[in-house]
């Protein structure tokens, strides 16, 4: 009983300190270096995930519980390699990018899994462990002024890279939405 009161307590808390102005755990993001798909006309930033080019850098912040965590992603260095190993790959080719974390304020846990391939028709593909491609990007706790690259690899049919884009999660409560996107080709 005990613990459910905690529970309780705790979901309290957090509503209340989200009323109060603390943070909604809701992932802002923008895109640097260039321009982005999705800004509106009047310049105004845009509702929802932004979507960069390769090679831009895409800044993500959160803030919930007065703490704030901003990073700056960039996915680069795009290759599609088609030669078969004994894992695959099973739809065609892997397409292998770079990418590279930087946390500017708080903390945050770099993680392929917040990474996915998402085709034009709404297909997902999610990274694969190939064995081949190092280094890969790994499971990285990242405090402020801390950063991490790595290749992630993903297992998708040839066609899917026309209108493809790769789809990143948001570093919030809102860790399972996406939070930002990158075009393939």
């Amino acid at each position: 009983m005990r613990s459910k009161l905690g529970v309780v307590g705790l979901a309290v808390a957090a509503v209340l300190a989200i009323a109060c102005g603390a943070g909604s755990g809701q992932t802002e993001s923008s895109v640097g270096g260039g321009s982005q798909d999705n800004v509106p006309a009047n310049g105004e930033t845009p509702a929802g995930p932004v979507t960069a080019a390769m090679g831009q850098t895409v800044t993500l912040t959160n803030t919930f519980l007065n703490k704030t965590t901003t990073v700056e992603v960039t996915l680069a260095n795009p290759q599609q390699v088609t030669e078969a190993d004994f894992l695959g790959p099973k739809n065609g080719l892997y397409y292998v990018v770079t990418v590279t974390i930087v946390c500017t304020e708080g903390t945050y846990t770099a993680n392929p899994s917040a990474f996915k391939f998402v085709a034009a028709d709404g297909t997902v593909y999610d990274w694969t462990i190939t064995g081949r491609f190092d280094p890969t990007l790994s499971f990285t706790e990242l405090n402020a002024g801390q950063r991490t690259s790595g290749n992630i690899v993903f297992d998708v049919p040839p066609a899917a890279l026309e209108g493809g884009k790769i789809q990143m999660d948001g570093i919030g409560l809102d860790f399972d939405e996406p939070a930002a996107y990158w075009t393939t080709v």
